[in-house]
């Protein structure tokens, strides 16, 4: 009874993934929702099934740098100069994020999960037809919630799809990571419904007019590298993307997606460069312990905000100790996978490490279900 409680919990968190803006919990955090609840109580009903199996995980360097990044962000929140209000609240958001790595790693090895995560994560694409439905609207003139604008720290007035996310990019993160995942093989999914979810996901990232569209390909690219020659594109098209995004970051430039031939360079400071700078100036304050978890280190036009570049914003708000442990913890996944390589899953990392060049990935629920399915994917050892 456990056993199925703790599934079913599992994977209707997983279902409400799309839709949490739609299902908030103010009380708990700005952006907690319903399916973190449902989560706990996931993670809840999993370790009852430990319990009775009298068995626990082993602990391994994975887990330690999991501690470790944990640890820091207590102790960061500890000796903040200025701790900010929802510390608290992002330290619990953030061990809820260590539990999606740990019980989606463990749930996948159980007989019949992986195909029902896949089959899951294939329903939610029902967001998809959400955000295109409220593009069409928001083009009619009609407001819902399902479209957000363009732009990102300096919105604009063309609609983007957004779902059940709370902005437009979010949504298109969120797609790189269900193509990955209905893409695998234990995904228990025909070939028509693969490539019609595909397709549903493709047009929605592509709709997002977001730099998630570059990962999106790459995530694509690196799963088809079954050859030398793929294998050398997809590097190579890897760099470039860095090169489009390290570009966007550095340059104001203003662009209208429905006349691309009119695109110009604004004399005005980039705001993403404006975020970096700052966020530099955060962290060269506080190299240690950072400015505390839940506080914005960076400043566009002296609003504050998050530095839009992962590493900078976990070094920034956490410490470097922090970012190192994320760091060995990313690294302990990738000695540990089985050979050959899983390109699929380390093909939607990849994607997400070249998304982290321009957000903040590491509060994204989906990037933490994708490492606990690189976690799963490891080379067994006796």
């Amino acid at each position: 009874m456990t056993e199925r409680l703790a599934r079913g919990l599992y994977l209707l968190s997983l279902l409400l993934l799309p839709w949490g803006a739609l299902l908030p919990l103010a009380a708990l955090h700005e952006h907690a929702s319903l399916g973190d609840v449902v989560f706990a109580l996931a993670t809840v009903a999993w370790a009852g099934t430990l319990l009775a199996a009298r068995r626990r995980p082993t602990l391994r360097l994975v887990h330690l740098a999991l501690g470790a990044y944990l640890g820091w962000a207590v102790l960061s929140l500890c000796v903040a100069s200025a701790p900010p209000p929802s510390g608290p609240a992002k330290l619990l958001g953030m061990a809820m994020l260590a539990g999606l790595l740990v019980v989606t790693s463990e749930m996948m090895g159980r007989p019949g999960m992986p195909a029902a995560i896949g089959r899951t994560v294939a329903a939610t694409a029902v967001a998809a037809a959400a955000a295109v439905a409220g593009v069409v609207l928001g083009l009619l003139g009609r407001a819902t919630p399902f479209v957000g604008t363009s732009g990102d720290l300096l919105p604009g007035p063309l609609p983007r799809p957004q779902a059940g996310f709370i902005h437009p990019n979010l949504l298109a993160s969120f797609c790189v990571f269900a193509s990955a995942v209905v893409a695998r093989e234990d995904a228990g999914l025909g070939r028509g419904l693969r490539r019609f979810v595909q397709a549903a996901l493709a047009l929605t990232v592509l709709l997002t007019l977001s730099r998630a569209i570059l990962a999106f390909v790459l995530s694509f690219a690196v799963r088809q590298a079954s050859t030398p020659r793929r294998k050398r594109l997809a590097a190579l098209g890897a760099l470039a993307f860095a090169a489009v995004m390290v570009v966007l970051t550095a340059c104001n430039l203003a662009l209208e997606p429905t006349r691309p031939w009119e695109a110009r360079l604004l004399e005005t400071p980039s705001p993403r460069l404006q975020a970096a700078r700052t966020a530099l100036a955060t962290l060269a304050a506080h190299p240690l312990f950072g400015s505390g978890p839940g506080s914005q280190p960076a400043r566009v036009d002296e609003a504050p905000c998050d530095a839009h570049l992962t590493p900078l914003n976990v070094a920034a708000t956490l410490g470097v100790p922090a970012l190192l442990a994320l760091v060995t913890l990313v690294a302990a996944l990738w000695r540990q996978r089985q050979r050959p390589t899983d390109l699929v899953t380390w093909g939607l990392l990849a994607a997400f490490a070249l998304d982290g060049l321009g957000q903040d990935v590491e509060d994204f629920r989906h990037l933490w279900i994708a490492l606990g399915l690189a976690d799963a994917g490891r080379r067994r050892e006796t």
